[in-house]
């Protein structure tokens, strides 16, 4: 597949993946009773226009954005209809609506593109046997038919967190392990497990897991999990970033991004679409921050009017969700600086 090609879907998608962010927005505002009065997918120079009802909808070049533009959303109310007249409960679900229409899309990526599923089965967190040498098998181990529940307290829902809360196990090799055994529960302490059995050159603990088949609910739940997997690991790189473990150099824009997308579509379209609900689930995240100009810093300021019981000004908040807003704008071009320089070498 060319790179014109990789590059225009991957615009395609990060076009989609705002436009369902928005929508939701819309919907929800609509749905409210609230005045939407312009509504955008794209950002900068204007290529079709198009007035529908009382609502003005707007496609633009740049697919790095987009804006559900409500009545008196960042200045007095206008009318009953305007965003700050509407209740409390409302305001809250129209500005949590994009977040949960991201999550969502994710979700539905994720259950379609089933990236744990071959041939119509899946490997499951029930042990199917042992390699030659495993030392940890019996009564008061491990046995053949074991379903993981828990290891040192991590909750096992698919074979995968096994794996991780291995990983992150205990310093000393101890592991706090509850199993399902014959329909009951079975609670194994400090077993002391080590990867020392040989495979290819590397050491293994030496499980073997069953294959089972894959049916829906159990794909429900895969792409369930999967997505919280994302979501994590999206919250643990914004963590890592905080502390300073990693420099804002690593930060990517939106030529980043298409960058990276467009690369992935190389490899197939499968994989294209794992990322697509990986970048659709982080767009959820990052939205819910609680930065000014975002739904999160928005969300903010209707919890501290909950709490007051009465509104904020609403020129003070418009004039803090510009500043974030110019906050935000500097640092996408910052990020989109790097991402230039990276792809100049």
């Amino acid at each position: 597949m060319s790179n014109l090609i990789g590059i225009i879907l991957a615009l395609i998608g990060f076009g989609v993946l705002i436009m369902v962010h928005e929508v939701g927005h819309l919907v929800a505002a609509k749905k409210s009773g609230v005045k939407v009065e312009e509504f955008w997918i794209g950002m900068g120079p204007q290529i079709l226009k198009k007035q529908m009802g009382e609502t003005t909808y707007y496609l633009r070049l740049l697919p790095i954005g987009g804006a559900c533009v409500m009545e008196g959303e960042d200045s007095e109310a206008i009318s009953e209809r305007s965003f700050g007249k509407a209740s409390r409960p409302k305001r809250f679900i129209i500005l949590v609506a994009g977040v949960v229409m991201n999550f969502i899309t994710g979700f539905l990526i994720l259950l379609f593109v089933a990236p744990n599923v071959q041939n119509g089965q899946v490997i499951s967190p029930t042990l199917e046997g042992f390699y030659e040498g495993f030392k940890y098998e019996g009564e008061d181990g491990l046995m053949v038919g074991d379903t993981f529940l828990e290891i040192d307290g991590y909750k096992i829902n698919r074979r995968a967190d096994v794996d991780k809360a291995i990983t992150k196990g205990a310093a000393d090799g101890k592991f706090n392990i509850v199993v399902e055994r014959n329909g009951e529960k079975v609670e194994i302490k400090d077993l002391a497990m080590k990867p020392e059995i040989e495979d290819n050159g590397r050491k293994i603990y030496g499980l073997k897991f069953a294959m089972v088949d894959a049916t829906i609910p159990m794909r429900l739940s895969l792409a369930f999990w999967d997505s919280v997997d994302m979501a994590r690991l999206i919250w643990d790189s914004l963590g890592q970033l905080v502390s300073g473990q990693v420099g804002v150099d690593q930060l990517s824009g939106p030529v980043g991004v298409t960058a990276v997308m467009s690369q992935t579509v190389q490899f197939g379209i499968k994989p294209f679409l794992q990322l697509l609900a990986f970048i659709s689930i982080n767009l959820g995240v990052m939205n819910l921050l609680p930065i000014p100009a975002l739904d999160g810093g928005r969300i903010l300021f209707l919890i501290v009017e909950a709490i007051r019981r009465k509104p904020l000004s609403p020129k003070l908040e418009g004039y803090v969700n510009a500043a974030g807003l110019i906050f935000l704008l500097a640092l996408m071009v910052y990020a989109t600086g790097n991402d230039v320089l990276r792809l100049l070498g």
